[in-house]
């Protein structure tokens, strides 16, 4: 059965309805300074940071607590070097249970540049999804291998990368990144015909997504899960940010602290944790 990533009772297709905090390395009072155009982006990061599962899907019947196997299948898209390309990631975790953080905390996506003459990207598309497996998880790498080697999800690789990236409507990428998801779900086994949540979400220099210096936490709130990230967005004249603590609802359970704020070092080489589309 195939599975619907874009159920609207467990989806969110926003870039509008994020809850954003700036937090920029200057003191509080003072108005936050904006870049005024990509041109003056030095670099971008983003950071998936652990998602909070509020709801499982499993009701415990004693003496049973009510843990799920669990996938988190995440996808990037980018229009870095004017040529649409990404990057996606599988993960399964065991024994999640209601009110528990998936154990993500990397950056899905980065990018510096090595001169001035060096343009940023112009939209950056997520897809994040968490789906329930009936079954034993199987092994991510295995399942990757056999989806990479799947005809229709060359295709669509293929006519991903041959959109001109400057002319690119949003909701072709979308449809593209959903049709590779679905693929991925085919090769799952087992799994609920609707993940428990979803976020699809596209940054771009039009909607001004990369604008304000810093970092700024992102959360997008589903019914079963909120997702959370970090931008992280560099120019020449960029204050370090200082570690420490960032609250994002519903990035921490009672007790626990969520993630640091990223040190934004110029000479700072950050690992992507995925693998080419």
């Amino acid at each position: 059965m195939a599975i619907n990533f874009m159920d609207a009772e467990t989806t969110l297709v926003s870039n509008k309805e994020a809850l954003t905090d700036k937090i920029v390395g200057l003191s509080k009072g003072k108005k936050i300074a904006t870049i005024p155009s990509s041109k003056d982006v030095t670099g971008i990061e983003l950071r998936m940071l652990p998602p909070f599962i509020k709801d499982n899907g499993t009701t415990p019947v004693f003496p049973f607590p009510g843990f799920a196997r669990l996938y988190c299948l995440t996808i990037v898209v980018s229009d870095i070097d004017n040529q649409l390309a990404g990057n996606i990631d599988l993960k399964g975790f065991q024994r999640i249970g209601d009110r528990e953080h998936l154990p993500i905390n990397k950056t899905i996506f980065y990018w510096q540049g090595k001169k001035a003459s060096d343009n940023g990207p112009g939209q950056i598309h997520t897809m994040c999804s968490v789906m329930k497996s009936k079954q034993s998880l199987r092994e991510a790498g295995e399942v990757l291998s056999k989806v990479k080697a799947d005809a229709n999800y060359k295709d669509l690789t293929n006519t991903l990368k041959s959109l001109a990236a400057g002319a690119s409507k949003l909701n072709i990428v979308t449809d593209i990144v959903t049709q590779i998801a679905s693929i991925v779900g085919g090769y799952l086994g087992k799994v609920e015909d609707k993940p428990l949540g979803t976020l699809i979400n596209s940054y771009t220099t039009l909607h001004g997504d990369f604008d304000n210096p810093g970092i700024t936490p992102l959360s997008y709130p589903t019914r079963n899960i909120d997702f959370d990230f970090q931008m992280v967005v560099r120019k020449a004249t960029t204050p370090v940010a200082r570690s420490g603590a960032i609250n994002i609802k519903g990035a921490a359970s009672p007790g626990k602290k969520s993630g640091n704020a990223l040190i934004m070092n110029g000479d700072e080489e950050v690992e992507v944790d995925m693998s080419a589309l």
